[in-house]
């Protein structure tokens, strides 16, 4: 009998709890992403465009349902041993089934790793502060 309950209490958990790609833990609110074009790492002379679409959803809800966000910016930055620096602001737009496209993302090929950083967009935000990341992830 103990078996079967914590057998039922693993699969309970299991699909009560929703997937998330990245999680922003500050505001409880989870990310799915998938790359509609690119990701380009572009080489001197090419300017390939890169467009990501982004879902938020709340981190306890299995279904998943896109929330509208208000005040997350996203960031593309590059990681490079002793320096690190973003590139030119993108575009956000919202869709209609609830998500949104990034879009206008110039990634230059260097040596280091490019993060996409999702922040508050507030005048103090800084995406060089750890502190001020809400959740990011590497671009593979």
């Amino acid at each position: 009998m103990k078996r079967i309950f914590t057998l039922l209490l693993l699969v309970l958990t299991q699909v009560s709890m929703a997937d998330c790609q990245v999680l922003l833990n500050k505001v409880n609110t989870c990310v799915d992403y998938k790359w509609t074009s690119g990701p380009y790492l572009n080489s001197r002379g090419q300017r390939n465009f890169s467009e990501l679409e982004v879902k938020f959803f709340m981190k306890d809800d299995a279904s998943e349902s896109p929330i509208k966000i208000d005040g997350i910016k996203v960031y593309p930055w590059m990681i490079m041993a002793g320096m690190q620096h973003g590139t030119r602001p993108v575009q956000t737009t919202a869709l209609t089934n609830g998500s949104y496209l990034v879009s206008e993302i110039f990634l230059r090929k260097m040596m280091g790793h490019w993060e996409i950083r999702f922040g508050e967009d507030s005048d103090d935000f800084d995406p060089q502060n750890d502190d001020h990341i809400l959740g990011k992830f590497i671009i593979k």
